[in-house]
């Protein structure tokens, strides 16, 4: 062992002994000046300590461990250095009724998601985050960057992580009040999803101003010459407080892909299989900007929101194309908790609702129940293409037993189809999910 690997021991142990016996104090400067010689304490805990009448073991560690709702958390001291262990579970169940059903959907159970994920700061100012995604039984890299938060007026980061476009995809699907995102995010998610690049977020007490310029995802084909983008999302939010948010948004992205071929499609379920709206290939794509606005207001139990999402294919030798997508949703606490408590300017998001009291059968909490309901549109019919046009109507009944346990249920009912394959008008959606995280 080093010399100075046993001087550290011998007075971290000089230092627990001296406290069992009652005997330290200010006055065992000696005892602090071996601990800072040796690394034990910083220069700022020294000079914190010498102003205590008595010291004490908790003075003493380096680090402290905690373990809640948030995950497995370790933090020095002085808070200059934080480490937290969490991830998230997802396990959904799907199924389809009438009309339509024998379009051979697939229907049943799987694991959505299942996420761990480290994240932590170092020296104070900069932060990092590696989360990855086990479903399916294959390893997907998610969120993977590196950040530097110390400057005044906001924060950087590179890696691979989301590009700032579209509330409803810079929400986490652990705090979305549906099981999925409206059909209309099949619109921009190939054009906009997580990217390696680099990201600003630039806030202040009521704007945001978030920018990126990036290369193509992780899982992207690299045979050739990858793809970039910029994507720029700005926010202004005249009234935030715990009672009431008033949000509203507009944004922009330029993509060149990797590739002139470009399908956008959506699906009923993640599992299903069934596609009403597709495009099929589409060849000869030079370049795709996408743009839109978007909107949320939270007062009291009372949550309303939507966004609009127009997408642009420049082809070469060939007519351009336009497609859009939008959706309006509304939530109802019945339980009356607020989401106006959890939005952050810092990301211009609302974070999940909280329940007043935990569900527990000893101490009668009944945790928070929420009613949300979504009209959702997509439309991928333009000049040559007839990628379909649908609308769906979702209700969902949302359970919050704790912050980090809730059960879903989601009724969705395709109002209006105009399908390339088959008239899916009326076809019933039934998905139902239990989402743990921490």
């Amino acid at each position: 062992m080093h010399r100075n690997s046993s001087l550290r021991w011998l007075a971290a142990l000089a230092a627990l002994v001296l406290l069992e016996a009652g005997a330290a104090s200010a006055a065992d400067q000696a005892l602090l000046d071996v601990l800072l010689q040796n690394g034990a304490i910083t220069q700022a805990q020294y000079d914190e300590l010498l102003k205590k009448e008595a010291l004490t073991e908790e003075d003493l560690r380096d680090a402290i461990v905690t373990l809640d709702g948030k995950g497995l958390n370790v933090r020095s001291r002085d808070g200059a250095y934080k480490f937290r262990i969490g991830g998230r579970l997802h396990a959904d169940a799907s199924g389809h009724g009438g009309a339509g059903v024998g379009s051979e959907a697939t229907d049943g159970t799987e694991i959505r998601r299942a996420r761990l994920f480290f994240k932590g700061t170092y020296a104070e100012d900069f932060v990092f985050m590696a989360e990855a995604d086990f479903a399916d039984n294959e390893a997907a890299l998610k969120d993977f960057f590196a950040g530097y938060t110390g400057l005044p007026w906001g924060k950087l980061y590179a890696g691979h992580q989301k590009q700032p476009f579209s509330l409803a995809i810079e929400m986490s699907s652990n705090d979305i009040p549906f099981v999925e995102r409206g059909v209309d995010t099949d619109l921009i998610v190939p054009f906009v999803d997580r990217a390696i690049g680099v990201r600003g977020d630039f806030s202040g007490d009521h704007w945001l101003f978030s920018t990126g310029i990036y290369g193509d995802g992780a899982e992207a084909d690299k045979d050739g010459d990858e793809g970039w983008g910029a994507a720029v999302r700005a926010v202004w939010a005249p009234l935030i407080d715990e009672g009431r948010v008033l949000h509203f948004g507009a944004r922009a992205a330029l993509r060149d892909p990797d590739d002139s071929e470009v399908r956008i499609r959506a699906e009923t379920t993640h599992q299903s299989n069934l596609f009403p709206v597709d495009t099929g290939t589409l060849v000869d794509v030079e370049r795709v900007f996408l743009t839109g606005p978007e909107f949320a207001f939270a007062q009291g139990p009372f949550s309303l929101g939507g966004e609009y999402n127009r997408v642009f294919l420049d082809r070469r030798g060939m007519d351009d194309l336009s497609f859009e997508g939008w959706h309006v949703e509304a939530t109802w606490s019945l339980t009356g908790e607020s989401r106006a408590r959890s939005y952050k300017i810092g990301s211009g998001e609302f974070k999940g609702l909280r329940p007043a009291r935990n569900f527990s059968l000893e101490n009668g909490g009944r945790g928070a129940w929420e009613l949300a309901t979504r009209y959702a549109s997509i439309d991928l019919n333009d000049r040559d293409v007839n990628g379909g046009r649908e609308s769906v109507f979702t209700l969902a009944l949302n359970w919050y037993l704790t912050p980090y346990l809730r059960v879903l249920f989601d009724w969705s009912r395709i109002l209006d189809a105009n399908s390339p394959s088959e008239d899916l008008d009326d076809l019933n959606i039934f998905q139902s999910r239990v989402d743990v995280h921490f």
